[in-house]
């Protein structure tokens, strides 16, 4: 009888701490904002600072496609996987060193698996090297006016220093909704397929929010759960970014419920006007990794979630789920990529050129010190008669 009583005043404690942590992560950042003319409908410490996770990897993808656009590669242009993209931890695809895919295969897979080995593969693709690739996110977020965003990484996970903001992930959405139209396949597809397995995307709205079509999960410890989500409904399409959250369905959820309040309206202001610098960031770390915050938490795969809420629906099968497969190459490696390759070769040493034989003196007209003609290499004599 005393261990049940035990026992049930640890779940009564414990509930009570979840309970605080779900309402700490609901006071956490969000915006809405319409993806065609940026106009702001609902946001709540929409310019503070928070670690993005894999929100990251938007602009990861929003840099390849620049670089498609700029013709600096092809979207057959290859991938390969390198030993430090190997030892990157999960979310991953496992592939071994040396495996060759393609640019828009990669881009596949890190926008619905967000594997971290390929997101690095990819940044070293495009840009030859991890620092030049990330160099290049940077001048693009403040291109963009992304000011609350630093990043560190091509995948989102965890340092101190890599930082966004609910507004800056609102305004890179759009970009990538608006600039580049012909990639929207690859947010609006909720699983990639390999031959031995179907990753599903974790932005559960895709199956379950009618008029979803994109964008990107994300999560660690420190940041919680976040989620960018794009949808359209009677012609017009909004973007909703959500961190913080306290788990998978809690950022689907409250996704689903700013949406639906938020279609219909017009707005104010906009996302793609001058902000101030946020606040830092909170760390969600001992609110969402705790044992006991782990040992309760529902955190099902995407395509087995079910979840009780009026503002999302039975999940309803997709057919849009994308084939992915090593190989396929069929473009040229980026400049970058070659640059790094002839680096690497090495200096080849060229020989001097020989220097002249006398036949009437029968000997090597040696060079004047100083002249263009030092260290020319010596002939042999010929042989006496």
């Amino acid at each position: 009888m005393l261990r049940k009583i035990q026992i049930g005043l640890f779940w009564s404690v414990l509930a009570g701490f979840l309970a605080i942590g779900h309402t700490f992560a609901a006071e956490n950042p969000h915006i809405v904002i319409d993806a065609r003319s940026g106009a702001i409908i609902s946001q709540h410490k929409a310019n503070d600072r928070w670690h993005p996770a894999s929100l990251t990897k938007l602009m990861t993808a929003y840099v390849t496609f620049r670089a498609i656009a700029n013709g600096e590669i092809e979207d057959g242009s290859p991938v390969i996987i390198s030993q430090a993209a190997t030892r990157q931890p999960p979310s991953r695809m496992g592939y071994k060193k040396g495996v060759a895919l393609r640019i828009d295969t990669a881009l596949k897979i890190i926008i619905i698996k967000s594997a971290n080995d390929v997101s690095l593969a990819l940044a070293e693709a495009v840009a030859g090297n991890l620092k030049g690739f990330v160099a290049r996110m940077n001048v693009e977020a403040k291109r963009l006016g992304m000011e609350n965003t630093l990043f560190i990484n091509s995948n989102g996970l965890h340092n101190v220093r890599q930082v966004s903001s609910a507004r800056d992930m609102a305004l890179l959405s759009a970009k990538i909704l608006t600039e580049f139209p012909q990639y929207a396949y690859m947010f609006e597809a909720v699983a990639i397929q390999t031959p031995v397995k179907t990753h599903f995307s974790y932005n559960l709205l895709l199956e379950r929010f009618p008029g979803t079509t994109g964008l990107k999960t994300g999560f660690v410890c420190a940041a919680g759960y976040n989620l960018a989500v794009s949808a359209e409904r009677n012609g017009q399409t909004l973007i909703a970014i959500v961190l913080g959250r306290s788990s998978q369905t809690d950022r689907a959820v409250s996704a689903a419920k700013l949406l639906t309040e938020s279609f219909g309206k017009q707005g104010s202001g906009s996302v793609f006007l001058p902000v101030l610098r946020g606040a830092p960031p909170v760390n969600m770390r001992p609110v969402l990794c705790t044992q006991e915050a782990r040992a309760v938490r529902y955190d099902p795969s995407a395509g087995n979630a079910v979840i009780k809420s009026n503002f999302l629906k039975p999940r309803i099968k997709s057919r849009k789920i994308l084939a992915v497969n090593p190989g396929g190459v069929d473009a040229a490696p980026s400049q970058s990529v070659l640059n790094r390759q002839f680096a690497a070769v090495g200096t080849v040493p060229v020989p001097s050129p020989r220097p002249a034989f006398d036949t009437q003196l029968g000997k090597i007209i040696l060079p004047a010190i100083g002249s263009s003609e030092t260290g020319k290499l010596a002939l042999p004599t010929p042989r006496p008669r």
